[in-house]
């Protein structure tokens, strides 16, 4: 009452309604006591900092979004696991800027006393953890892919090789058939079980460079139906080398690739093969057929 009566003659110069001082829901209070100034302005504070949580949700939503685009573009041949690996470094970075983000926020809020505000950094950070946890999960996955390849890429390009110096010897189909005609009479021998004469018409038409990434999968499926497993992953390899994009043949493919590891009794290739198709086709038939034999490994 006293501030009223000392205020009064001031507002009514003012053209104000005395009756309002001290309204801290008026959009220009005015009239405030020295601890009503105080609540005022921790309530401007707090709406600071919520404008400050709801930009950092929003960066980590972007975050999470580039993320999975990262992820999407890793869904690539083993051919192309040393980009992928500078890829990860991309990211590496996109998490430090998130951490930088989390601290300066962390910064702006020392002088307040908010716990609820610090529990969610607290939530924020740990999720940063498992983001990079995560990452050098899959970093660690790609490495390891990447190893076992080298160990086996001499060996594959040696079979490779003398797999096609074989094909030189095959009997020839007549000088005048067409690649296209050759092609199509393959497939039928290779779907009527006449396997011999289908491999020599695909034989010819890999040499005639008539789709060649077709040509080899069907050799290597020959070659897989008749129990010869390391001609058949050299063929595979080579369909892929030739034409790594996905087409209707690389789920059996991939399916196959890893059945002839087995064969070879070289389980950690078959591991990551059957891993690799379940990842890149999950609604296949390959894909539960792969996850059975992972179940058995």
């Amino acid at each position: 009452m006293k501030k009223l009566f000392f205020l009064l003659p001031i507002l009514l110069l003012a053209d104000v309604d005395p009756f309002k001082a001290g309204d801290l829901n008026s959009p220009n209070p005015y009239g405030l006591t020295p601890q009503e100034k105080a609540i005022l302005q921790n309530k401007k504070n707090i709406q600071k900092n919520s404008s400050l949580i709801e930009q950092l949700k929003k960066n980590l939503d972007e975050f999470k979004s580039k993320l999975a685009q990262k992820f999407v573009e890793y869904d690539q041949t083993i051919s192309d696991l040393s980009n992928k690996l500078s890829s990860f470094n991309t990211i590496l970075s996109e998490i430090d800027s998130t951490k930088l983000s989390i601290d300066k926020l962390k910064k702006q809020l020392q002088d307040t006393n908010l716990t609820d505000i610090k529990n969610r950094i607290k939530t924020l950070e740990d999720k940063v953890a498992a983001l990079e946890e995560q990452n050098q999960a899959i970093k660690k996955t790609i490495e390891e892919i990447t190893k076992i390849q080298n160990e086996n890429f001499q060996n594959l390009s040696n079979s490779i090789q003398t797999i096609l110096n074989q094909l030189k010897n095959l009997n020839k189909p007549a000088k005048n058939i067409n690649p296209k005609t050759a092609f199509a009479q393959a497939k039928k021998y290779f779907y009527s079980g006449k396997l011999n004469k289908a491999e020599e018409l695909f034989a010819y038409t890999l040499q005639k460079k008539y789709l060649p990434a077709t040509s080899s999968y069907y050799l290597g499926e020959i070659a897989y139906k008749q129990g010869r497993y390391k001609e058949a992953l050299a063929f595979y390899k080579k369909s892929i080398s030739l034409y790594p994009k996905k087409t209707s043949f690389t789920d059996r493919l991939l399916y196959h690739t890893g059945m002839s590891f087995l064969k070879l009794n070289q389980k950690q290739n078959a591991k990551l093969t059957f891993k690799k198709l379940i990842s890149d086709f999950p609604n296949s038939k390959y894909a539960k057929l792969a996850k059975k034999e992972l179940e058995k490994l």
